[in-house]
């Protein structure tokens, strides 16, 4: 990731970077959901398309929360944040909380042999409960974002660096 190259980040560039990844999460399991709900009664391997979107997605999903943990991981331990500091302090319980959401539903897909109303009903339950797991880092987010055009150029710059990192994967 580009932006762990940096010597360092300051208050704004790092709240870019929460933005892009509260984004970029709730686009994935967004994605993910809409195409669960596509495949909703058929069995496996009958929606070859849908089936891969779904992939892309859920798996994409893990993308995210790896490349937050190893931007929190590089640059929290040294960090001074003025507001939310539980954001970078809490960051390894809701990213391990996450990722065992996730590893569950994926599980569940995995095994199924079709895709059940239950079974995607329990995952896209388990996708929305992933994003009340960083409603901080959402509240940030939506906090920073009512500035606008106002928002510092470095934390415009951050959250494109950001964003671009997550799409080089």
């Amino acid at each position: 990731m580009r932006i762990t190259r940096f010597p360092s980040i300051t208050e704004p560039q790092f709240f870019g970077c929460v933005s892009a990844f509260v984004d970029s999460l709730a686009g994935e399991l967004n994605s993910a959901s809409i195409a669960l709900r596509r495949l909703e009664g058929q069995s496996k391997g009958s929606a070859f398309a849908y089936e891969m979107t779904l992939d892309t997605h859920r798996y994409g999903a893990l993308i995210v929360l790896d490349r937050w943990s190893t931007l929190v991981r590089a640059f929290g331990p040294h960090l001074e944040i003025s507001r939310r500091p539980s954001i970078v302090e809490r960051a390894p319980e809701r990213v391990a909380a996450a990722e065992d959401f996730l590893g569950r539903a994926n599980r569940l897909i995995d095994a199924a042999d079709r895709y059940s109303g239950e079974m995607v009903e329990a995952c896209i339950a388990a996708f929305q409960s992933l994003n009340t797991t960083f409603a901080e880092e959402r509240a940030e987010a939506e906090q920073s974002g009512k500035l606008g055009p106002m928002l510092p150029g470095e934390y415009r710059e951050a959250r494109r660096i950001f964003l671009e990192d997550l799409a080089a994967r």
